[in-house]
């Protein structure tokens, strides 16, 4: 089933979930991160996101570096990709 708030999808009435605030911390540390490196490579939005990188989207970009996208593994690895990084520096002591 699809989690879409406030809408019908297939027959069932979706549901938001909640984050706790440990993992709102988590996704927004993960997203400072990640604009840090970013900005520390001199790139924009612009320069990490669009048709030919890993990550297409550049709202889905600015959702993941404000910390509001819980992203999957898959896209740690591409936002890595677009870095130019591994995902294990992406990672690496931010917890």
């Amino acid at each position: 089933m699809h989690t879409f708030v406030g809408r019908t999808i297939g027959g069932f009435l979706a549901s938001k979930s909640t984050l706790s605030n440990a993992d709102k911390k988590l996704l927004k540390a993960f997203g400072a991160r990640i604009r840090q490196i970013r900005e520390k490579k001199n790139q924009t939005v612009y320069d990490v996101t669009g048709d030919d990188m890993p990550v297409k989207s550049r709202q889905h970009w600015r959702g993941i570096e404000n910390g509001q996208k819980n992203i999957n593994i898959t896209t740690v690895f591409k936002v890595a990709k677009s870095l130019g990084i591994s995902a294990d520096d992406l990672l690496k002591n931010l917890i």
